[in-house]
């Protein structure tokens, strides 16, 4: 952009400190900077909404929506991940002593969460893998671009008052990608089909009812390395209860046949 009087350079000067407040505000990272230290990575979100967006947030999206654009034509478009979760549960409580790894940050309801590497991430799945206890009954994954909801599920239905009921692990998702690092906001539950037995009572036999009831659930963002991950534990209710462990794992998908701009074309790839 050039400027040749001085009204003229007022005006760029004020268009670009414009584009640089934007393109802060654009930035996952900076309007959480200093949440980053505390718990490793790990910044805990409230389960509900409580109240509607404030302004500056309306604010904010208003300005991200007017400069996508920009950032595309600067930054290249959204990088591709691919994230799968992990859905594990083991019981007794007592038997998961040696499979967990050392929590970086716990909840106020006793929720534990830690940032794995990818070495980490490997060393975890083998020791899943090898205790009995443990059951990965669910590992659902999905490849979404940066900054678009993403969500992963497995489902089932049981039949209640004679209506279809679905029940399982279910996993909303935001990423964005920094490098090779990614900021990911995760809301995750797991719901179990309950079957309760009604004593007999006079003139009456014994029945069954079933309802739906959550077992875990969470709401955190953290700060992870392609190919690592982040691993997120409840607090049982005993000795004998069961313990739900997730772990989200993303991978930053690299597109060789469309870089980013400025970076080193792929060898024996070719442009037109």
């Amino acid at each position: 952009m050039k400027c040749n009087t001085h009204g003229e350079a007022k005006t760029c000067l004020n268009a670009i400190a414009l584009v640089s407040l934007g393109l802060l505000l654009a930035s996952p990272h900076g309007h959480t900077a200093d949440r980053d230290a505390a718990g490793a990575g790990i910044t805990w979100l409230p389960l509900t909404q409580a109240s509607p967006p404030s302004k500056i947030a309306e604010l904010r999206r208003d300005i991200l929506t007017f400069l996508e654009p920009l950032r595309r034509k600067l930054f290249g478009d959204p990088d591709a991940v691919l994230t799968t979760a992990y859905f594990v549960s083991i019981s007794p409580a007592e038997a998961s002593q040696n499979v967990f790894p050392s929590a970086t940050s716990t909840n106020v309801d006793g929720t534990s969460a830690c940032v794995l590497s990818a070495s980490q991430f490997s060393l975890l799945r083998q020791r899943i893998q090898n205790t009995e206890s443990a059951n990965l009954f669910a590992a659902p994954r999905v490849t979404a671009f940066e900054g678009v909801r993403a969500t992963l599920s497995v489902s089932r239905t049981v039949q209640i008052r004679g209506t279809n009921a679905a029940y399982g692990p279910t996993l909303d998702l935001v990423h964005h990608a920094n490098g090779t690092n990614l900021r990911m906001r995760v809301i995750a539950d797991v719901t179990e089909a309950v079957t309760n037995v009604l004593r007999t009572t006079a003139g009456a036999p014994a029945t069954e009812s079933v309802n739906i009831r959550t077992m875990f659930q969470s709401a955190l963002e953290a700060r992870v390395a392609s190919g690592g991950g982040v691993a997120v534990w409840n607090k049982p209710s005993g000795r004998e209860g069961k313990i739900y462990l997730m772990i989200v794992c993303p991978t930053i998908q690299t597109n060789l046949l469309s870089p980013r701009p400025g970076a080193t074309p792929a060898p024996g790839s070719t442009s037109q």
